[in-house]
């Protein structure tokens, strides 16, 4: 169970419709009365998809929840730290549905934190869902002081989670086995599963974590025991069962384990079997009465990214701000919405904003970090039409741009009005398809491998098709666009011409796959960029073994590579991924192109890529590797190499004294 999940009075396990088409087969069985599990719970605001913190900028603002509600519970009240903006007076926070005030708390004032509770009593539900506005208002300490906007240091609620009342139950047919927060999936499978089976396995799982890629679900993958048709161990809250098995009836069938737990089969041979993982997938329809269901042909084609899209297509709404003096509206591009890596990004700027009086003037500034892209005057129109470019080399898998209205002129604390600017999310935005991508290396992923990736197994595994697991959902964990993984033979990913992921733990991969990170001789590793900018890195490193995860431009092929492989020291390999299935987050941070384990150290993330200025970055916050080798204060990446050699020939041989 999850340590995110805190209880009471005991477990809530929840359910909620998921569309599926599906051809009715069979009658209702033993699983067509809901039962009545457990009671009460709450819910952090990750588990939920709605973030970490909910910040309130501005004097006035408005911060909208979708509310994900199982059936039978009722979210009854959210809880958190409320955290005041220095300068802050009196204010207030109203829970707002369908325009009825369910309640009001104050902002408590001269407090910097404490703790919050906004009553949720009364709330209506509609489609497993509740939709509250939270409309904060501040107002300053005394009247004449008003330089203070509080965009930058916002009012927010921290570290937030939703209480929900009422008994919860499972789900007694197939559409409502998905629950609309969903804390882990566990997937079951054969020992020795086919090669239908891992395909189905993969392509499901993956698929389950792009449904909920906002929240923090846990795909794992268990192999079933020897005459075992169906797990029999309990679930935890929000969990559920799948087992996937090769069968010549293609079905979806709900039935209950021996431990009295609903368990989803998915069955059949081929496509056919490809069809019914994706029955829960597929936004379409609820129709399914029974608990037994055949599902028709469901391949639906992978969604080609387009050239030209809109700021609201990609999920940019929160595009208005207010305030005296300057007003600022962040917009963040995010090239996994976009579905590809991208370079030429335009944003064609549509918006407003409030005409000055004649005592005042100012200027619109657009910016990326801190470079300013455009800046103009404003005039008395109110109006915003430019072009936008973002250079290539500013680009990231998530940029953000910045659009500031900067006022100046004669301003009096209390009687000035605020200034609004809008940007409309109808504003354009085209692009390019960047090849090679833009950024390289971690930060091209997953956008790079979007929206269709081939997945080459060394064998045919269960170890394997773990290992490929971590790696898709983890990167689909970084997205909400789909990222469909194809399990291909693995000559044939080798030689593909699409997106390719390849699982070779063993190493021995052919000579045509060119990694940055590699052993050119039995004592020597190399750390070059394998399309040749920058000179190659070598240092010996008698019998260092290591695992990697590794990423690359192929050239030759006109593709993204992601290879997980080792120097026949597959346990290293493990070790990453662990340490990546541990904390989805974790593939966010990495910026360059190698992840790198040897022995019982932790993962270091290397770049080949020539730095800038012929600097060398040091290694992330966090990295455990900090202190191995430091030169005029940078990490050098050939000494950390040739540190860890030693460090780990120093273990070995105090063990052997030992």
């Amino acid at each position: 169970m999850s340590e995110r999940v805190r209880h009471r009075g005991g477990l809530l396990a929840t359910v909620a419709t998921v569309a599926a088409t599906l051809a009715v087969a069979g009658s209702p069985s033993a699983l067509a009365q809901p039962i009545a599990v457990h009671q009460d719970a709450t819910l952090d605001l990750p588990q939920v998809g709605l973030g970490q913190t909910l910040s309130f900028p501005g004097r006035d603002a408005t911060v909208s929840l979708n509310i994900p509600v199982p059936q039978g519970m009722t979210p009854s009240a959210l809880r958190g730290t409320i955290q005041v903006p220095a300068g802050a007076g009196r204010g207030w926070i109203d829970a707002v549905a369908n325009g009825r005030i369910l309640s009001r708390i104050e902002v408590p004032a001269g407090e910097p934190t404490a703790p919050v509770t906004i009553p949720l009593a009364g709330v209506p539900i509609a489609d497993n869902a509740a939709q509250v506005q939270l409309r904060s208002h501040l107002a300053p300490l005394d009247d004449h002081w008003c330089d203070e906007d509080w965009w930058d240091n916002a009012l927010a609620i921290r570290d937030a989670a939703v209480d929900y009342t009422g008994d919860e139950v499972q789900p007694a047919v197939i559409a409502d086995f998905l629950p609309p927060a969903l804390e882990r999936l566990d997937l079951y499978v054969l020992a020795n599963p086919t090669a239908d089976e891992s395909a189905a396995a993969l392509e499901f799982g993956t698929a389950i974590t792009a449904h909920y890629a906002n929240q923090r679900t846990v795909v794992d993958l268990r192999a079933l025991a020897p005459g075992q048709t169906m797990p029999d161990q309990p679930v935890g809250l929000l969990e559920r069962q799948v087992v996937i098995a090769e069968s010549d009836n293609a079905s979806a069938r709900l039935d209950r384990s021996p431990g009295g737990v609903p368990v989803l089969t998915l069955s059949g041979r081929g496509s056919s079997l490809l069809d019914q993982t994706r029955l829960l997938v597929d936004s379409l329809d609820k129709i399914v009465v029974a608990s037994k269901a055949t599902a028709g042909a469901l391949d639906t084609a992978p969604v080609l990214a387009p050239d030209s899209t809109t700021l609201g297509d990609l999920g940019v709404t929160q595009l208005s701000s207010t305030a005296a003096g300057r007003a600022r509206v962040t917009i963040g591009l995010d090239q996994t919405r976009l579905g590809r890596s991208s370079d030429n990004v335009t944003v064609h700027l549509l918006g407003n904003y409030t005409p000055l009086p004649n005592t005042q003037n100012g200027q619109i500034t657009v910016t990326v970090g801190d470079t300013t892209l455009a800046h103009w005057p404003v005039d008395d129109s109110g109006r915003i039409d430019q072009q936008i470019t973002i250079p290539n080399a500013l680009l990231a898998r998530y940029t953000q741009m910045v659009v500031t209205l900067q006022v100046a002129g004669a301003m009096t604390c209390g009687s000035t009005q605020p200034a609004t600017l809008s940007i409309d999310p109808a504003s354009p935005v085209t692009s390019d398809t960047a090849s090679p991508p833009v950024p390289a290396g971690f930060g091209a992923l997953p956008q790079a491998l979007m929206p269709t990736v081939d997945v080459g197994l060394q064998q045919n595994t269960f170890a394997n098709l773990q290992r490929a697991l971590i790696l898709t959902t983890g990167l689909q964990a970084m997205s909400v666009n789909p990222m469909r993984p194809q399990l291909a033979s693995f000559d044939d990913a080798v030689n593909s011409t699409s997106p390719t992921i390849l699982v070779a733990p063993d190493g021995n991969l052919p000579n045509s796959i060119k990694l940055p990170l590699s052993r050119t001789g039995k004592d020597t590793v190399q750390l070059a960029d394998p399309n040749g900018s920058g000179p190659a890195r070598t240092v010996d490193v008698p019998s260092l073994q290591f695992g990697s995860v590794q990423t690359t431009w192929d050239a030759n092929h006109d593709r993204m590579l992601l290879v997980a492989t080792s120097t026949a020291v597959p346990g290293d390999l493990d070790r990453i991924l662990d340490w990546l299935h541990a904390d989805h987050d974790r593939w966010f941070t990495l910026t360059g192109d190698v992840l790198f384990q040897s022995g019982d150290r932790g993962p270091v993330d290397l770049s080949s890529f020539p730095p800038p200025n012929h600097q060398v970055a040091a290694p992330s916050q966090g990295t455990p590797v900090r202190g191995i080798l430091t030169a005029a204060g940078a990490i050098l990446i050939v000494g950390l190499l040739g540190a860890a050699a030693v460090w780990i020939g120093m273990r070995r041989k105090s063990r052997s004294n030992s």
